[in-house]
Order: C-alpha cells, then structure tokens, then sequence
C-alpha cells in the first residue's frame, strides 16, 4: 500500500483512512505513528476509524467522518436514551405506590 501523505485541499478520503486504518490493525505502525504521518489528524480519529471498519467494514469508514459520532457512541447514546426511559417509568410507578400508600393511611381501619 502507498504511504498517503496530507493534502490540506482535500479531507482524507475513504481509501486513505482505510489504508492508516490496515497499516495499524496490521501492526506495521502504531496509532501514534499513523496519526503523526498526517497533519490535523488526531490519534483519537484513527481510533475511531479502526473501531468503524472493525464494525461495519468500508461501509463503516464511509460514514466515519467528523460530522458522524462513532459506531461505540452510537451505541452508547442508544443505551442511555433506553435506561433514560426506563427510569422515568420506574420513578413514575414509585410515585404511584406512594401516592397508594399515602391514600391507604388516610383510610381509617374498621376490621
């Protein structure tokens, strides 16, 4: 594969990021390494890039961009918005049973 080098007129296409993205999951270099080939390009986007193909392949690096989040966040995102929703219906039962309880207290025992 053929070194790619940073062209400030252009953003690193799908093919360059593949090619730093192999070059680190071959071992050849180090994120370090890759990131310091390119200038603007930090070790956290070749993490993010090797985190997409590892997931989703080329299709995953097509979307890898800076203006999408990372698959893992993506994920992420899901799960706190699912465990958000769940709480809100806990805290709503609790409620509930409380307002239950409160209302069974004002009730006087005729047994």
């Amino acid at each position: 594969m053929e070194e790619s080098t940073y062209d400030p007129s252009r953003a690193l296409s799908v093919d360059d990021r593949m090619n730093i993205v192999l070059s680190v999951i071959s071992g050849r270099e180090s994120v370090a390494e890759a990131a310091g080939r390119h200038m603007n390009i930090s070790e956290r986007s070749v993490e993010d890039w090797r985190e997409a193909f590892i997931e989703g392949g080329l299709r995953g690096l097509q979307g890898a961009g800076a203006h999408r989040p990372p698959p893992r966040e993506i994920r992420l995102v899901a799960e706190v918005t699912e465990l958000k929703s769940a709480l809100g219906e806990v805290c709503l039962e609790l409620h509930v049973w409380q307002a239950i309880r409160k209302y069974w207290r004002r009730i006087p025992d005729t047994g």
